[in-house]
């Protein structure tokens, strides 16, 4: 199904750019794409940008969501009236992007172990009750997080569950916003990049998470 919908992604990679991570996410999207790289690039999205698109990704960021960056506060800015309600706008938060939009509506942002050691791999995570799909489903997914969220913002649900991560997914009751902590998007480079064995994202794996970016697509299709 092709959506001739505007999209804006925004990748606030500090080091690496996700070329193969944006590129899936654009799959499907037959509209205008525009793409922001605030870290590395430092193009925003900042308020006086605006809000000219019909739905918004916010990838992953070695950034924790509680340091002080120049970037980081313009795009907390430029979020604020998306995850308050007040610009109606699909919005998909992946790892970092989970971690700031749940943090922004009020949720709690802590380390994931003790020692701070990142958690890298392929695991499962169970998905139960999400728009995104239309039946439940375990899922395959790459996971690369050292941050976890710890509680429940309120008017949001919990939709994915990992063993321990309990909030590895988690969507709004009213609004189209939608977050996952695992990375739907990432393919062979970002394993690469972060010690996955590459031959772990196999057809099984791409397909779970296609499925997920697909149904973030029909939603706003449907919107």
């Amino acid at each position: 199904m092709n959506d001739a919908r505007r999209l804006w992604i925004i990748d606030p990679s500090q080091k690496n750019p996700e070329d193969q991570g944006v590129e899936e996410i654009r799959q499907g999207w037959s509209g205008e794409s525009r793409l922001f790289r605030p870290s590395l690039e430092g193009d925003g999205p900042r308020p006086d940008d605006g809000y000219a698109c019909d739905a918004v990704v916010l990838m992953g960021s070695a950034a924790s969501v509680y340091e002080e960056l120049g970037w980081l506060a313009d795009l907390r800015q430029w979020l604020r009236p998306i995850v308050a309600g007040e610009t109606r706008l699909p919005l998909l938060g992946i790892c970092f992007g989970h971690q700031l939009v749940a943090e922004m509506a009020g949720a709690r942002v802590d380390w994931l172990e003790a020692s701070r050691a990142k958690r890298v791999g392929v695991e499962q995570t169970e998905v139960r009750g999400s728009r995104l799909l239309p039946e439940d489903a375990d899922l395959r997914v790459v996971v690369s997080h050292r941050e976890t969220v710890v509680d429940v913002p309120e008017g949001y649900r919990v939709t994915a569950r990992r063993a321990g991560v309990p909030f590895d997914g988690l969507e709004h009751e009213a609004l189209d916003i939608f977050s996952y902590q695992f990375h739907p998007e990432a393919r062979d480079e970002f394993a690469a990049r972060n010690g996955i064995d590459v031959t772990a994202i196999d057809a099984t794996l791409r397909a779970d998470s296609r499925r997920l970016l697909d149904g973030f697509r029909r939603v706003c299709a449907a919107g």
